[in-house]
């Protein structure tokens, strides 16, 4: 039995209404050296579409993006988000409500932001409404030990202005407020009303909510070249976004059935 066969059995056993909650990048998406350049496959885009209809599945993306850059690779109809690692939770067709960050976390994020313009303009840099983010991914491609010594050095500035800190592939990002994940999964079940949860994720950002899942469901664990192996004892894993994409193409004719 295939790894997809397995995961596509347990998941016709969990109870109904199920949440089916993904992260993105790396998930959904491939992972690409400019993360303004990815994009989630159109077929995949489809079923996704086509799993927001099913009856007795409640679909969410759950992403460390901000909501216009999700909503710059995807325009679904009734589904959940949950950006910014969870900072923000949208319902279907929900507003965003403004956020208001204190002087003080705006004043140290500008002086986060500043120091990464001058020490890497050639990384990429995510502004985000409560966080900035570094990628190296583009410098490490040349000089790994650069990209190192600069996810080391925003790491300590961002703890020494009293920023939270948020490890990622080739990622440091500082944050004015924590968030979490496993939280926002938590608020969309509860939400929604689902009685059970299927997550699937492929980064260290993703693991709180990989390991909720695997005891309210199944979580899944997508590796790559960059990280290869379970985080989590409980978690399933996946070999990148084709056997994602064959999991969702098993659920859907699963739920259509």
């Amino acid at each position: 039995m295939s790894r997809v066969e397995f995961l596509l059995r347990r998941l016709t056993e969990l109870e109904r209404p199920l949440l089916v909650a993904l992260d993105v990048d790396g998930t959904l998406a491939p992972i690409v050296r400019d993360p303004e350049s990815a994009e989630i496959p159109t077929e995949t885009l489809s079923m996704l579409a086509a799993l927001a209809r099913a009856p007795d599945l409640e679909l969410a993306l759950i992403t460390g993006r901000d909501l216009r850059s999700l909503q710059r690779m995807e325009q679904l109809e009734g589904i959940w988000r949950a950006v910014e690692h969870g900072g923000l939770v949208l319902a279907p067709g929900e507003a965003p409500a403004e956020r208001i960050l204190t002087p003080e976390q705006r004043e140290a994020l500008d002086r986060f932001r500043v120091w990464v313009a001058e020490h890497a303009p050639d990384a990429f840099i995510e502004y985000k409404p409560q966080a900035v983010a570094l990628h190296v991914r583009p410098i490490a491609e040349t000089n790994p030990e650069r990209a190192e010594r600069l996810l080391e050095e925003a790491d300590a500035l961002a703890r020494s202005l009293g920023l939270h800190v948020r490890h990622g592939k080739a990622l440091r990002e500082a944050e004015a407020v924590p968030y979490d994940k496993a939280n926002a999964v938590r608020e969309i079940l509860r939400r929604s009303g689902a009685s059970s949860v299927f997550f699937v994720g492929d980064d260290l950002t993703d693991i709180p909510a990989i390991e909720l899942a695997s005891q309210n469901g199944v979580g899944v664990f997508v590796q790559s070249d960059e990280r290869r192996g379970a985080p989590s004892e409980a978690a399933v894993v996946l070999d990148g976004v084709d056997e994602v994409a064959a999991v969702l193409a098993g659920l859907l004719q699963h739920s259509v059935a």
